[in-house]
């Protein structure tokens, strides 16, 4: 399985918690990377959910860029729907 394509399939199903909560993503780099590996963990709270990339730069970048083509999808078809309203 590709996590990163379950990602974008994850921010394409209209789920309230995308929809309606705030989504947040985090990058924590720590002093020394052997020590310290590359980890990912998911919360999701009352109103929020968050993402947190511990020492892993290039997913961090991958899980922002998928997270902004998303937010200006939506912007797009809302934009559509004004349009033809």
């Amino acid at each position: 399985m590709n996590i990163f394509k379950t990602f974008e399939t994850y921010l394409k199903e209209p789920l309230s918690i995308l929809r309606d909560n705030f989504f947040q993503i985090i990058s924590l780099q720590t002093g020394n990377i052997f020590e310290n590996k590359p980890s990912m963990n998911v919360n999701l709270m009352k109103n929020k959910t968050q993402i947190t990339v511990i020492n892993n730069e290039k997913l961090y970048n991958l899980l922002s860029l998928v997270t902004h083509r998303a937010k200006l999808k939506e912007k797009e078809i809302k934009e559509k729907k004004n349009e033809s309203a």
